[in-house]
């Protein structure tokens, strides 16, 4: 059984969230090492390495990472197969002041595949990265919003029974010059 908590110094009250003891609840100091770990399985294992905050407790010496740590980590597998981090994901969905569900409806991203990314449960894969990548371009959002607009009232007209698709001039003389024939 735990320790009741008691009246917690000032020095105490300013440590970060997490940074108490998980064996005694003493508060805890903060060590940063070298950590190897490993990623992948069988032959294509490898042994990557972060340095990485570990905390051990003041009062009974119990050493142990937190979810800082784990940020960390995953971040260095991140770094390994060159893909953008939850941080950086986020960071372009924030950048064009979008919430999740909008930058999902604007991308073809789904919502809570966009959830796993910025929060560290998935990596996504190298494809989805260029994907990402080319989204930070303002430029890149503005074509997917106004192709998106294309295609909801693309389906409206259809819905109603009257599908339009106005034909650019360019569109239209390529069109007449298109013709099927005969190879001998």
């Amino acid at each position: 059984m735990k320790p009741a908590r008691t009246a917690a110094s000032t020095e105490e009250k300013n440590l970060p969230d997490g940074c108490r003891c998980f064996e005694c609840d003493a508060p805890t100091d903060t060590e940063w090492r070298e950590h190897a770990f490993p990623y992948g399985v069988g032959a294509s294992a490898v042994e990557l390495k972060a340095t990485l905050p570990v905390r051990i407790c003041r009062s009974c010496g119990f050493e142990f990472l937190d979810h800082e740590a784990e940020t960390l980590q995953h971040d260095a597998i991140c770094a390994h197969l060159e893909v953008l981090t939850p941080k950086e994901v986020r960071g372009i969905r924030t950048m064009h002041g979008l919430s999740r569900a909008e930058f999902a409806k604007v991308t073809g991203l789904g919502e809570a595949t966009l959830n796993r990314w910025e929060n560290a449960i998935l990596i996504q894969n190298v494809a989805n990265d260029r994907y990402l990548r080319l989204l930070a371009s303002p430029d890149n959002i503005r074509r997917l919003a106004l192709a998106g607009a294309s295609v909801a009232s693309a389906r409206s007209f259809s819905q109603a029974g009257r599908f339009h698709v106005e034909l650019s001039d360019e569109l239209r003389r390529q069109q007449a010059r298109f013709s099927i024939r005969r190879v001998a």
